[in-house]
């Protein structure tokens, strides 16, 4: 097989188990370290067994490990630069002149909360000003 046909290939599997906003969140919670379902379900405001079926597949397609320490599961990233690679990449998804100011506000929250420590509130923090 081609190199360029399997890359490709490989390419489109980690686009696919990405293809849920969840599955980024969890990707953006975990950018300073571990955390539990409990922790995550938390953050992320969905159903212990959503949080957990996420993680599942993410485990599956090698983006997260994890640690058992006793009864707790604790997950962190297998690349941590996977986090500055979807901060990079919302430039592709930045609007033009005509679409909403909640979109470009929402845009400026995820780059400044994503690309710094972490924080517990999306609502707490100013928008950035721009990405």
């Amino acid at each position: 097989m081609p190199y360029r046909t399997l890359v490709s290939q490989e390419l489109s599997k980690l686009f696919s188990a990405l293809s849920h906003p969840a599955r980024i969140r969890i990707i953006a919670e975990l950018r300073d370290g571990e955390l539990c379902v409990n922790s995550l379900q938390d953050k992320l405001g969905i159903s212990h067994s959503s949080v957990s079926q996420h993680l599942s597949l993410m485990r599956a397609h090698n983006l997260i490990k994890e640690r058992r320490a006793g009864r707790n599961v604790f997950y962190r990233l297998v690349s941590p630069a996977m986090t500055e690679w979807i901060v990079d990449g919302i430039q592709f998804i930045v609007p033009d002149q005509k679409d909403s100011e909640t979109l470009k506000s929402a845009i400026g929250r995820a780059i400044d909360t994503w690309s710094h420590s972490s924080d517990d509130g999306d609502e707490q923090r100013e928008p950035a000003t721009g990405p």
